[in-house]
Formats: structure tokens, C-alpha cells, sequence
């Protein structure tokens, strides 16, 4: 009697824990930390070497039990975080509204985290400063939480050096 009232809570368990379940994680350049010193200080040419892939964004994730649309396709919405901290202090962070995926790696635009623009609105804005970032070791958190089913998507860390 023991044995079968435990293999009946190990089984409900275990169904529990593949229910809308999701892993995944983000990644700059196929790595999740990932160190830069860069030689211009201009957020503007931060952001062209992101939009021209010299420092690929991807997102991957796989799921459980993932609830489908209209459509029979699995679908998970994303609130993604950016945190930017200069020096080991807290200067910018932003949270997007949920965005919905579809499981699978793909690439993100820069645009989907706002670090650019925290970077360049740290200095005083006067026209020869128009996106000049501040001399500084800077800690750049990339984060997407699942909204509405379990599991985690491993964060991506880059460390820039102005």
C-alpha cells in the first residue's frame, strides 16, 4: 500500500513538473559573458556594430506543454530586462512588454534591449556630445522571463570597456 501511495505522488510530481515548462538562454556572439573594449567612445558606432552582426544577439528556447494559439502553434510571451550598471552602480535599466515567441534560436535586433540608448543619454547632451558614453567598466544584463509558464531563460552578460 506504501509503495503504491508513492509511486502515485512520484508520478503526479513528475506530470507537474513538464507542465508549461520552458529553458532557454540568451547569448551575445555565442557566448553568455562576453568582454569588449571598444576604442570610440560613441554609442552610435556601438550600435552599428551591433546591427551589422559583429556582435550577433540570440535567443533560444525549448518548452514543455507550451499553450498554442488560434493557429495549434506553441507560443510563450517575453518580458525582456536590460540592466546597465557602470562601475558596479545601477545607472539604466529597462522592461519591455511581453513580447510573444515561437520555441526555437533566432536572432534578436539590438533595438529589443535598450542599452544603447541608456549608454548614450548618461553623458550631458550638447550637440558635440550627441552620444558620447562615458569613460567607465560597464555591466550590460540581458534578461527574458517567461510570462505564464514555468522554467528560465539563462541571462547574457556583456562587459564594456570605454
Amino acid at each position: 500500500m506504501k509503495k503504491r501511495i508513492l509511486t502515485a505522488i512520484i508520478c503526479c510530481f513528475t506530470s507537474i513538473s513538464f507542465a508549461q515548462l520552458v529553458q532557454g538562454e540568451l547569448k551575445i556572439k555565442e557566448q553568455s559573458k562576453l568582454e569588449l573594449t571598444v576604442q570610440s567612445n560613441k554609442a552610435v558606432n556601438l550600435y552599428a556594430d551591433f546591427r551589422e552582426n559583429k556582435y550577433p544577439i540570440q535567443f533560444a528556447f525549448t518548452g514543455n506543454s507550451i499553450p498554442v494559439n488560434s493557429d495549434k502553434k506553441a507560443v510563450v510571451q517575453f518580458v525582456f530586462t536590460t540592466i546597465v550598471k557602470k562601475d558596479g552602480k545601477v545607472v539604466g535599466t529597462t522592461k519591455r512588454n511581453p513580447i510573444p515567441f515561437f520555441p526555437g534560436d533566432m536572432f534578436m535586433p539590438v533595438e529589443t534591449f535598450d542599452f544603447i540608448s541608456i549608454l548614450s543619454n548618461l553623458q550631458s547632451i550638447s550637440e558635440d556630445r550627441i552620444s558620447e558614453i562615458p569613460k567607465g567598466n560597464y555591466e550590460i544584463y540581458l534578461e527574458a522571463k517567461p510570462v505564464g509558464v514555468k522554467g528560465e531563460i539563462a541571462s547574457a552578460r556583456l562587459y564594456l570597456k570605454i
